[in-house]
């Protein structure tokens, strides 16, 4: 398979991960209790698209937030409102990305289908590849050290949480399991900032791009 084909094939997937970043569940969080009978609750924090998933404390049943009205109870309520502004924030560098990635396949694909400038659209392709690298990195990265401290969760000894958190209490027979961290939507972010990469490195290895792209 031609190198410029596979770089393409990974920004493609790049592309289609950032989609899924945009709408799925960046961050999850899970309790549940057993002993005095079983009550399990997990809710699921998405993009600003879509807010927020979880158990009603009432009626247990599964209800979703926007993102906007979870925001405004918090602030009626006078509670912190850091958290939004980190989801906000991922949200509006996770949106730039994909225009990012989408102006490299375009280079990409102006280079694989003979259309414009073959040297303009390799650059193209190669430099929007990396700056798509750089993003997805950011965004990943900046939601892995933000949240964290936006949420300030407290193992039972006092210590910070992190990013990443489980834990289990047993007390009068009960059991209260509790676990933290990233969804779905933060490990696809990385695995396109990887992908990004790839399609760069294979894009800048094809040879054959660059002798049809040298004048003659």
């Amino acid at each position: 398979m031609k190198k410029g084909m596979i770089a393409l094939i990974c920004m493609l997937l790049t592309l289609v991960f950032i989609i899924v970043a945009l709408v799925g569940t960046w961050y999850g969080m899970s309790s549940k209790l057993e002993g005095t009978g079983t009550m399990d609750y997990d809710t699921e924090y998405t993009s600003t698209l879509t807010g927020s998933t979880g158990p009603d404390p009432i009626t247990g049943e599964t209800i979703t937030k926007s993102h906007a009205d979870t925001r405004k109870e918090a602030e009626s309520a006078g509670g912190e409102t850091g958290v939004y502004d980190v989801f906000d924030n991922t949200f509006y560098i996770t949106i730039f990305t994909f225009i990012i990635a989408i102006i490299a396949v375009i280079g990409i694909l102006g280079l694989t289908l003979n259309f414009g400038n073959p040297k303009t659209m390799k650059m193209l392709g190669s430099i929007f590849g990396i700056i798509t690298f750089i993003l997805a990195l950011v965004a990943v990265f900046y939601f892995m050290t933000a949240l964290p401290s936006e949420l300030d969760t407290k193992t039972s000894e006092g210590e910070d949480a992190g990013f990443w958190y489980s834990e289990s209490q047993t007390e009068m027979g009960a059991t209260m399991s509790v676990s933290y961290g990233p969804g779905y939507a933060w490990y696809l972010m990385l695995i396109g900032a990887i992908l990004a990469l790839i399609s760069s490195i294979f894009l800048f290895m094809d040879k054959k791009s660059a002798i049809s792209a040298s004048p003659q």
